[in-house]
């Protein structure tokens, strides 16, 4: 049996990959995609472990050779998890997480319907911005462009059936709550 699609996603800087490596150390039957980007790497990334980093002509001609699984451009960089790597994960029974912004999780939805999509989302956009610049030491790129999208990830959340709040210092309630979500869905199927 081929395992399930859950997308985590929400607004920059509400703690997606934070949440999301806790969860994978959690729960040994959840594996997730190495995601590609043409995104420099941010001090101590590793390519391959934390995303696949590729160069702008590499993922635009896996673009048009039908290799994505799913692709984005978000502030002026392209995000995208290659077919063949969601394929490998789901063969093996494995449930696959992509942890992936709203533009993603959007795509994956329109050709998954049955993606198991969590909304994270935070106190307020100020406790966002506040995780942004800690994250980025005051360094961010594309600050402003984040800012503005802002207010549609969150309205795309509102359409969402299972939004968990990633409250600042509350992680393991926010890992309790997804993971009691997908412990009901196993015992679902």
């Amino acid at each position: 049996m081929k395992g399930r699609l859950y997308i985590l996603t929400g607004p920059s800087g509400v703690g997606k990959t934070t949440v999301a490596k806790e969860l994978l150390a959690r729960r040994s039957s959840l594996k997730k995609v190495v995601t590609c980007t043409t995104r420099p790497p941010r001090e101590g990334e590793v390519d391959g472990t934390a995303y696949h980093f590729l160069d702008e002509k590499t993922f635009t001609d896996q673009i048009e050779r039908g290799e994505m699984f799913e692709w984005a451009k978000v502030y002026n960089t392209y995000y995208g998890s290659r077919t063949s790597d969601v394929e490998a994960l789901r063969e093996t029974g494995a449930d696959v997480l992509f942890v992936i912004d709203v533009q993603g999780a959007r795509a994956i939805q329109q050709e998954n319907p049955d993606a198991i999509i969590i909304f994270l989302t935070a106190e307020s956009e100020e406790a966002i911005l506040n995780r942004i610049d800690k994250r980025d030491q005051g360094k961010t790129v594309n600050l402003e462009a984040r800012k503005e999208a802002y207010d549609d990830e969150i309205a795309f959340g509102e359409t969402i059936e299972h939004k968990i709040l990633n409250k600042t210092g509350a992680l393991d309630e926010t890992l309790s709550a997804i993971e009691t979500l997908m412990e009901s869905l196993d015992e679902k199927s």
